[in-house]
């Protein structure tokens, strides 16, 4: 069985992050804290609680699912739209609840730390399937080289695409993505249709939206599997046919 590292843990990783946040911030606010009073003591902390949440949710959701995705146009669009929702709202409360009138260093924080949490996260994620002791998955039998052609319409022309290099495959309804070091094809086929074609010790289907060639499989974790840095999830009705297929557990 592989053992887990403790910082895969998604609840563990954000407290860490979180209590460090905190404990920067304290620092600093040591002397001018017994200075304020009432709600004015703790408030610059619910600010920061506040503030963590939305640096997760836009590694997790905008840059992991949008610009990680190719989504690049929609990603700054939304991230635009956000950070200036975001930056007029604490203008508002900043002048109307704390009679701050000079907002403009809370704002060059709002977006410093934005910019410094897709840091420390591209980071993490750099370190993460770079490590020396990433868990690199043995296949069950030798993986052997399959010679021969994936043959499919792209625009109207006949591609031939060895099979040694495709990489994955992935799902748009009644479409596929071809997906090679090289390039991506797209082709009206379904998921069934290609995995009928494509030879079975060698192509593994992790779910409903992935096919992946176990060649170009780098490390394995129990709800995915990493292609270089794409990470693929694997499908709960699949997990235990992905183990078998390349830990013959």
């Amino acid at each position: 069985m592989l053992r887990p590292r403790l910082l895969d843990n998604f609840l563990v990783r954000n407290l860490l992050g979180l209590g460090a946040l905190l404990a920067v911030h304290y620092l600093s606010d040591w002397y001018a804290i017994d200075h304020r009073t009432g709600l004015g003591k703790v408030s610059p902390y619910f600010y920061l609680l506040l503030l963590y949440g939305w640096i997760v949710f836009h590694n997790r959701i905008l840059f992991e699912r949008l610009f990680l995705r190719s989504k690049k146009a929609q990603y700054f669009g939304w991230l635009l739209l956000l950070m200036a929702l975001g930056s007029f709202n604490m203008n508002f409360v900043l002048h109307t609840e704390f009679n701050i009138t000079r907002s403009l260093p809370y704002l060059v924080n709002f977006w410093v730390y934005t910019v410094t949490g897709l840091g420390v996260y591209s980071l993490y994620r750099y370190i993460s399937t770079r490590s020396v002791s990433v868990e690199i998955v043995p296949p069950a039998k030798p993986v052997i080289s399959v010679e021969g052609y994936f043959f499919c319409m792209v625009d109207g022309v006949r591609e031939n695409i060895p099979y040694e290099a495709i990489q994955y495959i992935e799902s748009l309804e009644n479409y596929l993505k071809i997906i090679t070091k090289a390039r991506t094809y797209v082709t009206r086929l379904t998921m069934k249709e290609a995995e009928d074609r494509l030879p079975k010790r060698q192509f593994i289907r992790i779910s409903r939206s992935y096919i992946v060639n176990v060649k170009w499989v780098d490390k394995r974790e129990p709800d995915a599997v990493w292609i270089g840095v794409k990470e693929l999830k694997i499908g709960k009705v699949y997990k235990r046919y992905v183990a078998e297929q390349l830990t013959g557990e």
